[in-house]
């Protein structure tokens, strides 16, 4: 009986894990985060470094400095581009 507690406990423990790791909105797609431009071709998902947080740098102005994408689920490094939600410049 305790061993079957047991693993009822890891498994459903481990569904959580699964769950959070994805980072999935209610939607099913997955939730968006900064890139940062680090130049080249714009469309390019290899041109963006993904950032913990909106970055400090881009204030305004004509070159492209981040996006708020989702992030590709084979390598998270990187934004699927054509699901830009936004876009900041800097001078």
């Amino acid at each position: 009986m305790f061993f079957g507690m047991l693993v009822a406990i890891v498994a459903v423990g481990g569904s959580v894990a699964t769950y959070a790791s994805q980072l999935k909105s209610g939607n099913g797609k997955n939730v968006p985060q900064w890139y940062r431009y680090e130049g080249g071709d714009e469309t390019l998902p290899g041109s963006y470094t993904a950032t913990t947080s909106f970055p400090d740098e881009c204030s305004g102005g004509d070159t492209l400095c981040a996006i708020l994408a989702e992030p590709n689920p084979a390598n998270p490094n990187q934004p699927i581009v054509n699901s830009q939600t936004e876009s900041h410049n800097k001078n």
